[in-house]
């Protein structure tokens, strides 16, 4: 069991490792795309940019199916025993679940444009550009071939989706500021970034089908009785989950937008990437999480689990020692390279989003765990008292205390989540693994009998 353990972890941070390298690459470049567009557009028009690009990601999230967790919980068995007839047809049940969330998000996109628009900071004058970006998010979910990745254990092809859509952002960036273009361009860069992140996906999703071998794959087909018992509710979970977290990515950014304006949410933003840049390493194992818990729970390797957890947890600690040093260090000064403005008490507004990401980690070993063990009405429930708890706090802190305030909500946010997500697994884990893990009985091979070696 112990080994089983171990390779689990050996696969966690090999995948991890693929889709750190996607996120470094992304990351570095964006130190470059952001600072060519706020030198072509000032910091003002940057700031709207942000927010329009930022009203589409919360719009997407907010309708989009998560539709690689079911593709994980349901398509896992029959993918790994050869039952392809009925992995074909859940499979077709999420590309269907991406594709109409897609177009669902499109419309609420468009329609809250046109009733909500200028209150969030933008002026009427970029109303129609706006409008004309929301249809990005129809091909803005692709989960499912994300799923099919995790499925077969390549990871690394989500790498070459995220340098597809960070190729097509930095080169037009630079356009862009090389022949001092405005607004409406660097929308169509952020829109065409997404459109090539779609098309790759999709196309080497449709290959590793292919190269699987016995995948008849028909999008139409429907759903046998007991392919997937209790899939929607599953599926609306683990979306109503995502939903909840991204007000914490989106909507704080909009709100501070309609308070403060333009530049004060540029700042944010960038500032609250800063800080996720940084954390996004260890966050990244949330997905490669999923198929090994999964491994281990059908093995009802209950210790093998715990294992992993407290070995995760060991691990993010000591790496949320190490940020905190990198952000005291570097922070205001990527703060500063990237806005092409010195902002005061930069330090302290990185440190505080740090803060809120470091917590964060902390759920990335429960919120997987949960959901394996069928508690994700749990972590459901957690991000429904989150929210309710965040909204009206970042709401007043920004009026008191301005972007720090903003981030400061954050930070108690995350402390609240981190503290409901752990109280369950640590009940569940004194039920089904307490104590230190039985020792293995000893076995005649161990004991030097046939085919041992004797002592």
């Amino acid at each position: 069991m112990a080994s089983e353990s171990g390779d689990a972890l050996k696969r966690i941070f090999g995948n991890t490792g693929f889709l750190i390298a996607g996120r470094a690459t992304n990351a570095i470049c964006s130190f470059l795309y952001i600072a060519w567009a706020v030198r072509a557009l000032g910091l003002s028009r940057f700031g709207v940019l942000m927010l329009v690009t930022t009203f589409g990601t919360a719009i997407s999230t907010a309708t989009h199916l998560q539709s690689w967790q079911p593709l994980l919980h349901y398509g896992t068995d029959p993918f790994t025993n050869g039952r392809r007839a009925q992995f074909s047809r859940v499979l077709a049940f999420c590309v269907r679940a991406d594709y109409l969330s897609g177009g669902v998000g499109w419309l609420v996109g468009t329609l809250g444009v046109a009733l909500f628009g200028t209150a969030m900071g933008w002026p009427a004058a970029d109303q129609g550009a706006a409008m004309l970006y929301m249809t990005t998010i129809a091909f803005m979910n692709f989960s499912w071939s994300a799923g099919v990745f995790r499925l077969c254990n390549s990871f690394w092809l989500n790498m070459l989706v995220d340098l597809s859509g960070t190729l097509v952002r930095t080169v037009g960036s630079g356009l862009g500021f090389l022949h001092h273009m405005g607004l409406d361009y660097y929308l169509l860069v952020w829109s065409m970034t997404q459109l090539a992140m779609f098309t790759t996906s999709t196309g080497l999703g449709l290959l590793q089908l292919r190269l699987a071998g016995g995948i008849r794959f028909n999008p139409f087909a429907r759903l046998a009785e007991g392919d997937a018992p209790g899939i929607w509710r599953f599926t609306l979970s683990t979306s109503g989950n995502h939903v909840l977290s991204s007000v914490f990515n989106q909507f704080g950014t909009l709100l501070v937008g309609g308070l403060l304006g333009p530049a004060d949410a540029a700042v944010y933003r960038v500032s609250r990437q800063i800080g996720e840049g940084i954390a996004k390493p260890a966050q990244l194992m949330v997905p490669a999480l999923y198929p090994e818990f999964i491994r281990l729970r059908d093995r009802q390797d209950w210790y093998g689990i715990k294992r992993v957890t407290v070995q995760l947890f060991l691990t993010i600690g000591g790496f949320s020692i190490a940020l905190m040093g990198v952000a005291m260090l570097m922070g205001n000064i990527l703060l500063t390279w990237m806005l092409h403005v010195h902002w005061h008490g930069g330090r302290h507004l990185i440190m505080l989003m740090l803060g809120s990401a470091v917590l964060g980690l902390g759920i990335v070993p429960l919120e997987p765990l949960l959901t394996v063990i069928g508690q994700v009405s749990r972590v459901l429930r957690a991000r429904i008292i989150v929210t309710l708890t965040y909204l009206p706090l970042v709401y007043g802190m920004t009026r008191l205390w301005r972007l720090e305030g903003a981030a400061a909500a954050g930070v108690v946010a995350g402390l609240i989540m981190f503290g409901i997500c752990l109280r369950p697994v640590l009940a569940w884990f004194g039920q089904m693994a307490p104590g230190r893990a039985p020792a293995r009985p000893a076995t005649a091979e161990t004991q030097g009998g046939e085919g041992g070696t004797g002592t």
